[in-house]
């Protein structure tokens, strides 16, 4: 018994990079409340003006994924991660004198790459801090966090907007962009036994994961099932504003029991679930609780109002466990088929699944709902269904049956030692 705890228990630099998680999330959160505020009042932008301007910077940051993810094979995940929130810290704190589009667009574009960056260094750091079969359960638990971060800085950014002054909001930008000083300081506990990058490869190496069939497949039926993201935040908020026998309050409520849900069952969610194969079995139950979830929505619409509240809340709850188990489906197939020397690049490109969806993901859910309402729902959930079943096929080793499994690396490997031999 005592042994099992042992295994249980997560190192040191583990729980340090689960601290710098939290940090970034609570500074994060507390921005993300009051940035479109921050943006038209105190820049004076006009909304157009800031839509254009992140509609670009996601593009941007789109497109700079997978070379940041190169770079980080060759630099390390270590040292990327410090210069990303080191990054943000700077841009944030040049926000305020950002007046005028073509300066904001140039700090908002700089501070997305940064940001979108940030997410898969953070993987690869876990699993190079932890043994194979911790890291989904690592990453479940910096999900936790995070999204208890994110709750608690918008809770403290509710104050800041009932002040109401440009003071406020320029002590929230500078207290994001110390939140990002704290996490880099933290990862800079994280010793990586040595300075230097990885073995240069070809090029012809570093894109191999544009020709991997199998992780692109299962980047893209990641992405869809991923819609639970976007089901949440555009789909259940415009059905609910559709409906008038709906109080508005719900979309309040379906955000704070998502994240309760979350935080306290992310962590379990991911118990079992280590290898591709486990990966696409978890996609598959998040498909299918997703597709609950929207049939459940669909029948709202033909419910009274109290019955439809109940039922819309159940709803959200098959769409928080879809979530946790969507999150741990794709940390497992990013982590069992990456290959150890081109990590970064494949988390980074597994991650443009998730950037697609914030593109799509609105398009879809919009037509879907608006358009053919309650069918639009029903459709949606086949979709999901179809996908996660789709996933766990893919999800099967192609590799003989009692191959043995790839070795796990030390956060020294990672970080980009030289080291004898290279797959």
């Amino acid at each position: 018994m005592k042994k099992s705890a042992e295994r249980e228990r997560l190192p040191r630099s583990a729980l340090v990079l689960l601290a710098a998680v939290f940090v970034d999330a609570l500074g994060s959160g507390l921005y993300m409340a009051v940035s479109v505020v921050f943006l038209t009042r105190y820049l004076d932008l006009g909304s157009s003006e800031v839509g254009l301007g992140l509609g670009v910077a996601g593009a941007v940051s789109f497109a700079l994924l997978v070379p940041t993810g190169i770079l980080a094979d060759r630099a390390g995940p270590r040292r990327m991660l410090i210069a990303a929130h080191v990054t943000r810290a700077a841009l944030l704190a040049c926000y305020p004198f950002a007046s005028g589009f073509v300066p904001f667009l140039c700090v908002v574009s700089l501070l997305a790459v940064a940001d979108r960056a940030a997410s898969p260094l953070v993987q690869g750091l876990f699993g190079a801090a932890v043994e194979a079969g911790q890291r989904v359960r690592a990453m479940g638990m910096a999900r936790s966090l995070q999204n208890l971060g994110l709750s608690l800085g918008g809770l403290a950014a509710a104050g800041a907007l009932l002040w109401d002054s440009d003071g406020v909001y320029l002590a929230v930008v500078y207290g994001n962009s110390l939140s990002f000083v704290l996490a880099a300081a933290l990862v800079t506990r994280l010793r990586a036994g040595g300075a230097g990058g990885g073995r240069p490869l070809p090029w012809r190496r570093r894109l191999a994961v544009f020709r991997d069939r199998r992780f692109t497949v299962l980047t893209c039926l990641n992405s869809v099932v991923s819609l639970h993201v976007t089901v949440l935040t555009v789909g259940i908020p415009l059905w609910v504003l559709a409906h008038d026998e709906l109080p508005r309050s719900v979309i309040a409520w379906t955000l704070v029991l998502n994240t309760v849900v979350v935080v306290l069952f992310q962590v379990r969610a991911t118990r079992g679930i280590e290898t591709a194969e486990d990966g696409g079995r978890a996609l598959r139950l998040s498909g299918l609780l997703l597709a609950v979830g929207c049939c459940a929505l669909a029948a709202t619409g033909a419910l009274p109002a109290a019955a439809a509240v109940a039922v819309l809340l159940g709803a959200v709850a098959f769409q928080a466990f879809a979530e946790m188990h969507q999150q741990a489906g794709a940390w497992a197939i990013s982590y069992d088929l990456a290959p150890e020397d081109r990590r970064q690049v494949y988390l980074a490109f597994f991650s443009l699944g998730n950037a697609a969806r914030n593109t799509y993901g609105p398009l879809v859910v919009t037509f879907l709902v608006v358009q053919r309402g309650a069918v639009g729902w029903l459709l949606l959930g086949a979709l999901a269904l179809g996908s996660g079943a789709w996933a766990a096929r893919a999800g099967r080793p192609s590799a003989a049956p009692g191959a043995p499994p790839a070795p796990a690396v030390s956060l020294t490997d990672v970080q980009g030692e030289t080291h004898g031999t290279h797959p």
